[in-house]
């Protein structure tokens, strides 16, 4: 699919940011967080999940280890070149991001974690029956993106629906995740639309208590969708991953100790 390419951008610091996508969906939905962190010379990764950016056919038989995996790869590039890395995952991506963090909970090169709008659970009552309905009905479609804008509907790069049968194996990560959340200690800032149709809200607060991380923030966005990236909450998006970043890493350039990181959980 065109626009559905994996991406790089090099930076000039010791800090790289990887960049993961959500279900079904491309880089095309980080890119502009690529972009946007490349104009301050940090260097990003956006990777490409097996079995997404071509057909929705070519996701049938990928498990979600498939895509942990292919996040892990992307992460150990970057760590080729950078003392640090950041995670930052939208929607599924998020989720990905965080059980990455949980599985290497000790591995200080990982610098803090980003979830922007990500799910633990979803509340559709149909997934209670999953493993029926997939025998009954081969195909399930999104409709139209869910952003506000309607003006960037035509430029969102991703699959317009979906074969059932990959739905239980996006179930099998947010539960294996869940069980993981206590384990991630990192820095954590987690990014959520009010007005979000595809993931619930609730799951920002669930992701916030269930972490074991001591520093950590919650961001509201109000007057978009679930696409933020994309949307009109899209600017705030982009600043406050970079404010994250920036005091990860400290006022001068050096790693920020956790004491000095400045990130607080707003009551």
């Amino acid at each position: 699919m065109a626009g559905a390419e994996p991406f790089s951008f090099s930076g000039r610091g010791e800090v790289g940011v990887l960049l993961v996508h959500g279900f079904t969906g491309t880089p095309f939905e980080v890119r502009p967080l690529g972009e946007h962190l490349a104009g301050q010379d940090i260097a990003s990764s956006g990777v490409l999940l097996r079995g997404h950016g071509t057909h929705p056919n070519d996701m049938l038989g990928c498990r979600y280890q498939d895509w942990i995996d292919d996040a892990e790869a992307g992460l150990e590039e970057l760590l080729r070149t950078n003392r640090g890395v950041v995670l930052v995952g939208f929607s599924m991506g998020g989720t990905i991001a965080l059980n990455i963090a949980a599985r290497r909970a000790d591995d200080a090169r990982i610098l803090g974690v980003v979830a922007i709008c990500s799910p633990l659970r979803l509340v559709d009552w149909r997934l209670g029956f999953v493993q029926v309905l997939r025998r009954l009905i081969r195909w399930q479609a999104w409709g139209k993106p869910d952003i506000k804008d309607r003006t960037a509907w035509e430029r969102h790069v991703a699959y317009r629906r979906f074969r059932t049968d990959t739905v239980p194996q996006l179930l099998g990560l947010l539960r294996d995740t869940r069980a993981a959340l206590p384990r991630v200690r990192h820095p954590l800032l987690v990014i959520q639309s009010r007005e979000d149709n595809v993931v619930p809200p609730l799951n920002a607060g669930l992701i916030v208590g269930s972490v074991g991380s001591d520093v950590k923030r919650l961001v509201w966005l109000d007057n978009c969708y679930h696409m933020v990236t994309l949307d009109y909450a899209a600017s705030t998006v982009l600043a406050e991953v970079s404010r994250f970043i920036a005091e990860l890493h400290g006022p001068r350039g050096a790693a920020a100790t956790p004491s000095d990181r400045g990130l607080t959980m707003p009551r």
